[in-house]
């Protein structure tokens, strides 16, 4: 009746009519099996699950030993940074801009020679030193603009963030209550092996809803990795799969729960008002699992989005080709000597930055937007999920009952513990000492209260 983490080499037997799916085939999909930079302050679980058996989350991290400026670098898939296409298309404006310096030095400037002083000086080479001007005046326009729009966005995509995973912790924290809720009002009786039975079960499907409701995130709550997943780890017998509605198979494992309450307390197995009080934990529990990465109330607005990715690059285009256009105007003036001018470097350096910070801002939108996947700084759901089914196969067995405390006996009308509680008598009561018989051979702790 225990449905504990299977080993893979004992599962459950496979659904007559679907095959088991692989975890190998989830695993490279997630392409787990890269290697991770391990960084001080950063507490990971490293649980088996839907993923693979490898694949870390964080738990936590203490923002005081965070690496900061070189994170990025040595673990960029905790960073905006991770996608390898976004550095290309930053070092590609760098290039642009280097290519198009090139081009407009040697064929823009109608007037002097390449490295004759500087180009701009008497009125000379005017309609690219009036680019230049013009370029950098729509560069602070567009700047001023993107700031107040980017900000926004930044603020409402971290807002979303964090309303999945504050749903997530309170799924989890439903769970729980519903498992207690369940094990404190279903009867107990050892000796009732079918009681037993129906207690195991309730607390395996409130954890299948629960597991089902992730998979819904992930995109697998109708796939045969899902079935093969909840098969491996226990949650699931084989003629469930195909009772579960397509597309809401959490509901209706959180239906089957709510009627087997009901049908308990039909026959008198658990009172009406704990009838209600489980109904209660148990609708709450569905609100809280219904979607969570639900896009009717969570997504941003489509235009919006849009227009604030359209946004950040024309701004990326208009300063490299400002930069372009102003290191053609010095290349003109230093000629090969431009190649020995440190602010060159340096203006390299913040054109590459510039473009980063900016497009790194608009990326949190795609990093932040589902926190159930595999990556490292997703919701660490498989160690969450062991300590959940770990709580319900305990709470429905027997070695988790309080145990029965020895009641002393004592003279006197009232007594207390005279070590952990302040004695307060009213007005006209005295405190006298009597003989208790304590069951423990110490000095007995107990104060008689008597009326004089």
């Amino acid at each position: 009746f225990f449905f504990a983490h299977v080993p893979v080499a004992s599962p459950l037997p496979a659904h007559p009519t679907r095959p088991q799916a692989a975890h190998s085939g989830a695993c490279e999909m997630a392409n787990k099996c890269q290697t991770h930079a391990k960084l001080p302050g950063v507490v990971e679980g490293n649980d088996p699950g839907f993923y693979g058996d490898d694949v870390p989350h964080i738990l936590t991290y203490d923002p005081a030993k965070t690496l900061g400026f070189a994170t990025p670098f040595i673990a960029s898939d905790l960073t905006v940074c991770a996608n390898i296409l976004a550095w290309g298309s930053h070092l590609g404006l760098v290039a642009y801009a280097l290519l198009l310096m090139v081009l407009l030095a040697y064929t823009a400037f109608p007037d002097g020679d390449i490295g004759a002083g500087p180009a701009c000086a008497n009125g000379q080479n005017s309609q690219m030193c009036q680019l230049n001007d013009t370029l950098l005046a729509a560069k602070t326009e567009f700047r001023f603009l993107i700031a107040f729009i980017l900000a926004g966005f930044v603020g409402v995509t971290v807002n979303i963030w964090y309303m999945r995973r504050k749903n997530y912790a309170a799924l989890c924290g439903s769970c729980r209550n519903l498992l207690i809720q369940l094990a404190t009002f279903v009867p107990f009786d050892a000796d009732n092996l079918q009681l037993m039975a129906t207690r195991q079960k309730l607390a395996r499907w409130v954890s299948l809803a629960y597991e089902l409701a992730i998979l819904k995130a992930r995109g697998h709550m109708d796939s045969d990795q899902g079935y093969g997943h909840l098969v491996e780890v226990g949650l699931l017998e084989p003629a469930e799969w195909e009772c579960l509605v397509n597309g809401d198979r959490h509901s209706t494992v959180i239906f089957w729960i709510q009627r087997e309450v009901m049908r308990m307390g039909e026959k008198g197995l658990i009172h009406a008002t704990h009838v209600q009080t489980c109904a209660s934990a148990i609708g709450f529990m569905r609100s809280q699992a219904n979607d969570l990465m639900s896009s009717l109330d969570r997504d941003k607005p489509f235009p919006y989005t849009s227009l604030t990715g359209l946004l950040i690059k024309i701004n990326l285009f208009i300063m490299s080709t400002w930069k372009g256009v102003q290191w053609s105007i010095w290349l003109r003036t230093f000629g090969d000597d431009i190649w020995q001018q440190p602010k060159f470097y340096a203006d390299i350096l913040v054109l590459l930055s510039w473009n980063v910070s900016y497009a790194a801002l608009f990326d949190l939108s795609q990093t932040l937007h589902n926190p159930f996947k595999f990556r490292r700084i997703d919701v660490a759901h498989e160690t969450i999920s062991k300590g959940i089914r770990q709580l319900g196969v305990a709470l429905m067995g027997p070695g988790n009952l309080p145990p029965e405390a020895p009641t002393p006996s004592f003279v006197g009308t009232y007594a207390t513990i005279r070590h952990h509680y302040p004695t307060i008598l009213p007005p006209g009561w005295v405190q006298g000492v009597a003989q208790v018989q304590a069951p423990y051979p110490r000095p007995s702790p107990y104060v008689a209260i008597q009326d004089l």
